[in-house]
């Protein structure tokens, strides 16, 4: 029946909207953990899905529905909701269930990552507020590399869920060429019966070429969670969580009927969930490639070891490592 449903929506908006562009990407692959077995299984198949429909209603208003779907919820769900206005030339606002715009990675569709899965730095900051979606109203500027005369972007972020938690979020960034230098700040507020503040700041520098991409992120974001635990016990609720991610791919192309392109990588994160400690902490590296057999086909090898110390062991653990097949179409 939520089939059903979905498929009459996307007739319908064919039908009423002015115009409508339908884009999204399918996957499935393999997994395989360095974990117990007899506690959790080491190994697991998955597929997932994305369809994205933009409807223009007209030069200046726009909206998009987003329908996610994998193996483990094993339904369709409408991930997204939002109205785009674009009324002045370097203002436009987009109102519903939108992603925060909190560091660099997470101004990148899962689909056009270098890596498989994004950064264990970006799911832990993500877990205590400072990424995923919200319902929100944002107004915003995305720079266009032939716009000399205004070399920047900006995001302002306001908003509201159903957690008690509600905030603001600001992204600036500076464009020089293929060089981008940004900065974010966050602020999120919880009310209720343990009300807290929380304040996360995160700075980030990116190079975005034809073969090369790299960027380099740097956070340091108050843990609003953990913060109400330890104010419960009477201890500090001031707990700053700090992370760090690198990566860089280059693309080497290739004019081959199964092949048209290699794209190595290399993924290295840093993430301490108490800035006090740093000596607990997880470091992750991945090293992987894409193989394109068309611009949006790619098979994908990821091999993603982490390094955990935490207080109940005294070397490192390589617990939750693994290696990752995936093959991905795009369109």
């Amino acid at each position: 029946m939520k089939y059903f449903f979905i498929i009459i929506l996307l007739l319908f908006i064919s039908i009423t909207a002015q115009d409508v562009d339908f884009e999204g990407y399918g996957a499935a692959g393999f997994k395989f953990y360095d974990r117990e077995p007899l506690i959790e299984y080491n190994q697991e198949t998955y597929y997932e899905g994305k369809l994205q429909a933009e409807i223009k209603y007209n030069k200046k208003i726009k909206a998009q529905l987003d329908f996610r779907g994998n193996s483990a919820d094993n339904y369709v769900a409408l991930r997204e909701f939002s109205i785009k206005l674009e009324f002045f030339k370097k203002l436009y606002f987009k109102i519903g269930n939108i992603k925060k715009p909190f560091g660099y990675e997470q101004l990148i569709n899962r689909e056009e990552l270098y890596t498989v899965d994004r950064s264990l730095v970006n799911d832990k900051i993500s877990e205590i507020g400072y990424g995923d979606r919200s319902v929100s109203i944002m107004a915003y500027h995305e720079n266009d590399k032939d716009e000399k005369d205004f070399p920047y972007s900006y995001y302002f972020y306001f908003f509201k869920n159903n957690s008690l938690f509600h905030g603001a979020l600001t992204r600036l960034s500076y464009h020089n060429n293929d060089f981008i230098y940004s900065v974010n700040y966050m602020f999120q507020q919880k009310g209720g019966n343990n009300p807290i503040t929380a304040n996360g700041f995160g700075v980030d520098f990116a190079i975005e070429k034809k073969e090369f991409n790299s960027s380099l992120q740097l956070f340091y974001v108050q843990d609003p969670e953990e913060g109400i635990r330890r104010e419960l016990q009477n201890l500090d609720n001031s707990v700053y969580s700090t992370g760090a991610t690198f990566t860089a791919s280059y693309t080497f192309e290739y004019d081959k009927e199964f092949l048209k392109g290699i794209e190595p990588l290399l993924l290295v994160g840093f993430f301490s969930p108490d800035a006090e400690f740093t000596n607990f902490h997880i470091i992750q590296t991945v090293i992987g490639a894409n193989f394109y057999v068309d611009k949006d086909i790619r098979f994908r090898l990821n091999g993603d070891l982490r390094f955990t110390k935490s207080r109940f062991n005294n070397e490192y653990s390589i617990q939750g490592s693994r290696f990752i097949f995936e093959v991905q179409a795009s369109f």
